[in-house]
């Protein structure tokens, strides 16, 4: 019987994990790669299959990928998402990296925030402040200057902790601190007993080792959790769009600004066909659904629906980021990248659209507005196709 903690952690991690492959299935046989001679001036943000990177970060690296290696030194932050993660270069700023497999094993100076199915810092690395980790597994072999916080099914702990050690294991699970392990200051765990705390022989805690019970929500509490899972899930849902914006100004620009073009051309009358595809194409999948011959055209049919959703919301905020970076730029250059529009628009419109009672009456009416223009184009596209 696991425990709705680590349920929590487990279902959060499965569902950013599920979403990633939407953008990166499109960037399939994309590999981005900068060899150990190369050095990138300023931030590094990229989407693709594969991203290695050998040479030096003068910046932040933020990229999402199936699989992601960061050997050379980064002098910024880390933000990656991927199914696999290995990090080896040195990185001056802090690392937030959510995968199935995620390996540190390098020195970082600042937070380490880490989610998923194996969470590993080799004997390799070492952080100069906290780490945040969550996941299935979580290892910690390298030294950590200041705090540990993990929830896990197991954590291992092999190395000097600065400061305090707070962990939590479901009713299967066990902390083990090896031999190395040296705690600075307090140990307190949430386990179901005590026999889940494992000290091996040279294993110790400088401070206080206290047991809590595994907690019952409350009410309050559990408020508290939904408040934090919604806010996880913006920010999931705004890296999500982020990936697919940035395969579609990468690979169709030119599309992308079509499309742009047409909802700032005819906004009226996209809001309207988009009302009427948002409504019909429903009602059409269901009839088609109810007969047996139908049924394969309705599922393609509401695969297709869903993905001119997520395009819609992309849309939105690269029109919006387009509107905002015009305001103050004039001569409506952008230092040859997309990406800058992209992430300010989709951030606008992520926090327009967590507002409190008007929140989903904004979506609402801005993905209508994209959908309406994807329809427009989709027709003239179509026109000049036959």
């Amino acid at each position: 019987m696991k425990t709705v903690r680590k349920k929590v952690v487990i279902a959060l991690a499965i569902t950013f994990l599920v979403g990633l492959p939407i953008g990166v299935f499109a960037a399939a046989n994309q590999s981005i790669y900068v060899g150990p001679q190369e050095i990138i001036e300023g931030n590094f943000i990229k989407a693709g299959n594969v991203i290695d990177i050998q040479g030096a970060v003068n910046g932040d690296v933020i990229v999402a990928g199936s699989s992601i290696t960061i050997a050379g030194p980064v002098a910024g932050d880390v933000i990656a998402a991927g199914n696999t993660i290995r990090i080896t270069g040195i990185v001056s700023g802090s690392v937030r990296v959510v995968g199935s497999s995620v390996e540190i094993n390098s020195a970082v100076e600042k937070n380490v925030w880490a989610v998923g199915s194996t969470v590993n810092l080799g004997p390799e690395s070492k952080v100069g402040w906290d780490v945040y980790a969550a996941g299935a597994n979580v290892e910690i072999k390298g030294p950590v200057a200041g705090n540990v916080l993990a929830s896990a099914a197991s954590i291992v702990i092999d190395n000097e902790v600065g400061k305090d050690v707070k962990a939590s294991v479901d009713k299967e699970g066990q902390i083990i601190l090896y031999p190395k392990a040296k705690v600075g200051g307090n140990l307190t765990y949430k386990a179901a007993t005590t026999e889940q705390l494992i000290l091996k022989e040279g294993a110790t805690v400088v401070g206080q080792t206290t047991k809590t019970e595994l907690p019952v929500p409350s009410e309050r509490e559990f408020r508290g959790f939904l408040h934090g899972f919604l806010g996880f899930m913006k920010v999931m849902s705004f890296f999500s769009l982020l990936v697919i914006g940035l395969v579609l100004v990468t690979l169709i620009p030119k599309v992308v600004f079509e499309i742009r073009d047409e909802m700032m051309k005819k906004p009226q009358a996209d809001f309207g066909w988009g009302l009427v595809y948002l409504i019909i194409v429903p009602v059409l999948v269901f009839l088609l659904a109810i007969t047996l011959i139908g049924l394969p055209l309705a599922l393609i049919i509401m695969f297709l629906y869903v993905i001119a959703l997520f395009i819609a919301k992309v849309m939105v905020g690269f029109t919006i980021g387009l509107i905002v970076l015009d305001r103050f730029n004039k001569e409506k250059k952008y230092k040859g990248s997309l990406i800058w529009p992209l992430v300010i628009g989709l951030l606008i419109f992520v926090i327009l659209t967590s507002l409190p009672l008007v929140g989903w009456l904004i979506k609402l009416i801005l993905v209508i507005w994209a959908l309406g223009a994807i329809l427009q184009f989709k027709k003239q596209a179509l026109k000049e196709y036959r």
